[in-house]
């Protein structure tokens, strides 16, 4: 449904300025650069990403960087999707690849990459001290950790706003502990690492949930593909989208029916608008080189 890329897009200008100036798909590939652009990283050896969905991040970072790159998730068929991704894309088995795992204990040793990065992974840790732990732990001495994600607000939250966090839980099935910037740039010190950005980006990402089902199918289009290559491409989106909702389970299930119906975009707008739900990206470096 939402391709190789499990992450929102990226808006420069903000919402709704940047309306109808660019493809869903588009935006996805941006949002990866600009995380790259405003981390300061233009080159790495071996890229790790912890919670690495469908590959789409961890293979554009590869080919943007020309380095290696393993990816980390808990899903078999989301691995086996990525690794498809990578072949597809001429990278050998041993450049580009994904395995089945734990992000909160993955079988991989200590300083494994240069840049470690966690794109929406976070929200979705039952333990976010572990998983922070595991970033600092898995990246190099002089290094850099990236994690964008959603975050709550800092402070105290009212009832009703807390009301609207619980809603994001129901759709998404996160646990329910969400973080603030804060919190995880104090974690992220607690394991030994230098924060150097936080870049809150609510305001650049906020649009993308502002899409239909349909229009999602009809934007797997570029504007100078042919009907034929649009037909084609339009197909194998909807094969994709149907494929996840029959493999997926209750939860993809329940999430494709939220979706669908619009519930969805109302929850996250409504929880974006409201304040009590922030989009950041964080950058730190490991010291020791």
């Amino acid at each position: 449904m939402f391709g190789e890329h499990v992450h929102v897009g990226y808006y420069p200008e903000g919402w709704p300025e940047s309306k109808h100036k660019k493809t869903w798909q588009q935006a996805q590939l941006d949002h990866v650069d600009a995380v790259l652009e405003f981390a300061g990283v233009n080159k790495a050896n071996r890229l790790l990403d912890l919670g690495c969905g469908y590959g789409g991040t961890a293979v554009h970072i590869a080919e943007r960087l020309k380095c290696k790159a393993v990816g980390v998730n808990i899903s078999p068929f989301q691995v086996q999707a990525a690794n498809n991704l990578a072949r597809r894309l001429s990278f050998g088995e041993k450049e580009v690849y994904f395995v089945v795992g734990d992000a909160l204990q993955p079988d991989l040793p200590d300083g494994c990459a240069d840049l470690v990065v966690s794109v929406e992974s976070a929200a979705y840790m039952p333990c976010k001290e572990k998983f922070v732990a595991q970033l600092a732990r898995l990246c190099a001495p002089g290094g850099t950790v990236i994690l964008v994600d959603f975050c709550r607000a800092a402070g105290p939250i009212s009832a009703s706003l807390q009301q609207r966090l619980a809603s994001m839980d129901s759709i998404f099935a996160t646990p329910g502990n969400w973080h603030s910037a804060e919190q995880y740039k104090q974690l992220m010190g607690k394991c030994g690492l230098q924060v150097v950005r936080d870049g809150d980006w609510t305001r650049n990402v906020c649009g993308f949930w502002n899409v239909g089902l349909w229009s999602l199918l009809l934007r797997a289009s570029q504007p100078d593909m042919s009907f034929g290559q649009w037909y084609k491409e339009f197909n194998k989106r909807a094969f994709h989208t149907l494929w996840l909702f029959l493999t997926g389970g209750p939860a993809v299930l329940k999430m494709a029916a939220g979706y669908m119906l619009g519930h969805q975009k109302a929850v996250v707008q409504g929880g974006l608008d409201s304040g009590v739900l922030e989009y950041h990206v964080i950058v730190a470096k490991k010291p020791g080189k």
